[in-house]
């Protein structure tokens, strides 16, 4: 039998291995039956009057969560404290930075575990795998369409903390700005697909500056077998997970306890895949 308790450094091995084994089926399978079929029609790239109300409530909660922290500060009598500023700015810059390993996280769990069968989250797996084999879609879908889907969740977490008594200006600032980092990650996404002739100059220099996640720095997560480079709101985690072979390690004590293996393992991504959208498709949504 194999010792799958060896070091890290027998990983490729290891891999090879178990993907021969009794996993390569599965993956296999699995891998083939995931993304769907891509979605045909223009209009279900527009965004509704309801994903711009839930996009709307959801920035304003998290606007609300960092006001709630400057008028924390003023009530308890530390406005002039440059200090007390000075903190709180400082709360917001560490969410922002901490925000790029939060999506790394989420987007290496769902690339790699669960189905469309999952319960809850089957739908946003298929999609992230959808992506993979379509990835010029994400660049259509206008603004609300495209980042809605998280919304409800994230107010699950900005709602309570509004009510929650007591809160620290410095929590608020953080979770204000982390959960809106989350959220927007999706738009920082669509964009990185994007040539720079597509974004607004802005947007280009933010990726140049290293702010946002770059088309050049995401491009990598796209070849075969889809692993490493996950992080999606500067990229600036990437090198140190990546570098450090934290997912990897992650997921060998999985395999380890539980027997499943991610769908990096397997050596079988030979899917088509679709990188720019049909000539005039969308155009008369101006998309």
């Amino acid at each position: 039998s194999m010792d799958v308790g060896s070091s890290i450094d027998t990983d490729a091995e290891m891999r090879r291995c178990m993907v021969q084994m009794d996993t390569a089926t599965t993956l296999r399978k699995t891998i083939d039956a995931m993304g769907g079929t891509m979605i045909q029609d223009p209009a279900a790239f527009v965004s509704t009057d309801f994903q711009r109300a839930v996009t709307t409530g959801l920035f304003a909660s998290c606007a609300a969560l960092v006001a709630r922290g400057g008028v924390g500060i003023e009530m308890a009598g530390d406005g002039g404290d440059p200090a007390a500023w000075a903190s709180l700015v400082g709360s917001g810059l560490l969410a922002y930075w901490l925000s790029d390993l939060g999506t790394g996280v989420f987007h290496w769990s769902v690339d790699n575990y669960g189905s469309k069968a999952t319960p809850v989250m089957g739908g946003i797996i298929d999609a992230f795998q959808g992506h993979h084999k379509y990835p010029w879609t994400i660049t259509k879908r206008q603004f609300a369409n495209n980042i809605h889907t998280t919304c409800p969740a994230t107010m699950c977490v900005t709602v309570p903390l509004l009510l929650t008594p007591g809160l620290a200006p410095d929590t608020c600032a953080f979770m204000g700005v982390f959960c809106s980092m989350i959220v927007l990650s999706q738009q920082f996404h669509a964009w990185s697909h994007m040539k720079k002739s597509q974004l607004p100059e802005t947007v280009v220099k933010l990726q140049d500056l290293g702010v946002l996640i770059s088309r050049k720095g995401h491009g990598a997560h796209h070849r075969p077998p889809f692993e490493g480079n996950y992080c999606i709101v500067s990229g600036w985690w990437n090198p140190i997970m990546d570098d450090n072979k934290v997912f990897n390690k992650m997921e060998k004590v999985i395999y380890e306890v539980t027997g499943v293996a991610p769908r990096s393992w397997s050596e079988t991504h030979d899917f088509d895949v679709e990188e720019e959208a049909p000539e005039g498709w969308g155009k008369e949504y101006n998309l």
